[in-house]
């Protein structure tokens, strides 16, 4: 898993806090909390830690190094400034509440709780199709559909995809709800553009990349607690940055307990499939038009 989403709940309105950033000159430092967990236990599971920094600062935002941080009874260690990695193997399961719990090296403590929902949707398989060259002012554009089934639950998704393993970032994620599927079978779905553009590229790499034979992509669809759909809203309404919260997004939920913290904590359970392209500008999905 690439980070944090950036790489995962809500139990009760009263515990949810509200941070109210009167105005951008109105500066404060913040806790900022990365901590997104999945049920995928061959990914990473990260919790990434830093400070805010003022709106008008152009410096790197600081990681916050030293810190005790745990789920339940696992210890997340510090593999590098600022990001905890849980033990390799371990990962968030469905219907099991957990607890994080911070304690920064100055001795403020936070904590959260948050429930993995159960998965909304699933995935059987996906397909691409080539939709053009200099489409929407890009230099190419593809689709790619999905195959599967949402459940008669109410859901919310995040979608992502990779190529060759690159993800796109946060800020070119999709959050959305259920009403696309509507609780139905899906076949042949277009759910999710890929774009090609070399100033994309160069800017977030090869998941912006030009299609080619060879070329695997993947598709991800994360069911989402309804907290954490709005907290992700708000941030998009706050324009997503690269680390969050630089600079820091006015009036965002927090599910995270303490003085001074930005961020929520969440479970996710992931549905992901990947398909290997062979013909680039094949025009039509393969698995919906064989002929």
């Amino acid at each position: 898993m690439r980070k944090c989403l950036l790489p995962l709940l809500l139990i009760l309105c009263a515990c949810t806090e509200k941070i109210d950033i009167q105005s951008r000159s109105d500066y404060h430092d913040y806790l900022a909390v990365e901590a997104t967990l999945t049920d995928r236990p061959e990914d990473p599971q990260r919790i990434i830690l830093s400070r805010t920094i003022s709106y008008f600062h152009t410096e790197a935002q600081p990681m916050v190094s030293g810190a005790f941080v745990k789920v339940n009874d696992v210890v997340f260690n510090e593999k590098e400034n600022g990001v905890y990695e849980a033990p390799e193997g371990w990962s968030g399961k469905v219907g099991v509440e957990y607890k994080l719990r911070i304690r920064l090296s100055e001795g403020n403590e936070y904590e959260a709780e948050a429930m993995m929902p159960e998965p909304g949707f699933r995935m059987d398989a996906i397909d691409y199709a080539f939709a053009g060259d200099k489409t929407l002012g890009l230099d190419s554009l593809w689709t790619v559909g999905v195959w599967g089934y949402e459940k008669e639950i109410d859901s919310y998704y995040l979608g992502t995809h990779a190529v060759n393993g690159f993800y796109q970032p946060m800020e070119m994620a999709k959050v959305t709800d259920d009403k696309f599927f509507n609780h139905n079978e899906v076949a042949g779905f277009p759910i999710e553009p890929l774009m090609q553009s070399e100033l994309l590229r160069k800017q977030y790499g090869d998941c912006y990349k030009y299609l080619e034979a060879g070329d695997e992509i993947t598709l991800e669809l994360w069911t989402l607690e309804k907290g954490y759909y709005e907290y992700l809203l708000a941030l998009t309404m706050n324009s997503i940055s690269i680390p969050l919260f630089t600079p820091q997004p006015a009036n965002v939920p927090t599910n995270i307990r303490g003085e001074h913290v930005l961020g929520y904590f969440a479970v996710c359970p992931v549905a992901r499939a990947s398909v290997t392209v062979d013909d680039p500008f094949r025009p039509y999905f393969k698995r919906m038009f064989p002929f």
